[in-house]
């Protein structure tokens, strides 16, 4: 049944209900290369469900995970210019239904972006202490909003 769908062939009402049913669960269609994806794919699932995010830190204990995310990225990009056929729109399909996050650095900034504009509502002003306590990285990110605004100046 799955290999007729692969070659463009429509399964019976009730193939595809066993295959919605057997995906539901998880199950790998492919083995091999295939076969770690989904594994990983279900190692991200579980760390969603600790960290409540699919933002697995650089400095993970996880170093398998942390590379893997990290190359679903670079190939999603690759695949955004027509260079990679390791990824699919099913795998990206996959990972958006958990909230991945494509360009972390990116959704991080507007994240302390919103950080600072409670800081704002709160305290008045954006002049947010360096060792802000309650929000130490708060307090480095406005910082380095700084530092790279001179930079640019000069």
């Amino acid at each position: 049944v799955y290999k007729r769908m692969l070659r463009g062939k429509k399964p019976s009402r009730i193939a595809e209900k066993r295959i919605f049913l057997l995906d539901k669960i998880g199950f790998v269609w492919s083995v091999g290369h295939r076969a770690q994806w989904f594994n990983m794919f279900e190692e991200l699932k579980k760390y969603k469900e600790t960290h409540g995010h699919c933002a697995v830190p650089y400095r993970s204990s996880n170093y398998r995970l942390t590379n893997w995310v990290s190359k679903q990225r670079q190939r999603y990009f690759e695949m955004k210019e027509g260079k990679s056929a390791v990824m699919t729109a099913e795998r990206v399909d996959m990972l958006n239904s958990l909230g991945f996050s494509w360009k972390v650095l990116e959704d991080n900034w507007h994240e302390m972006l919103e950080h600072l504009k409670e800081y704002k509502e709160r305290h008045g002003n954006c002049l947010v202490p360096q060792r802000y306590a309650p929000n130490p990285a708060l307090g480095r990110w406005v910082a380095l909003q700084r530092i790279v605004y001179k930079r640019m100046l000069r």
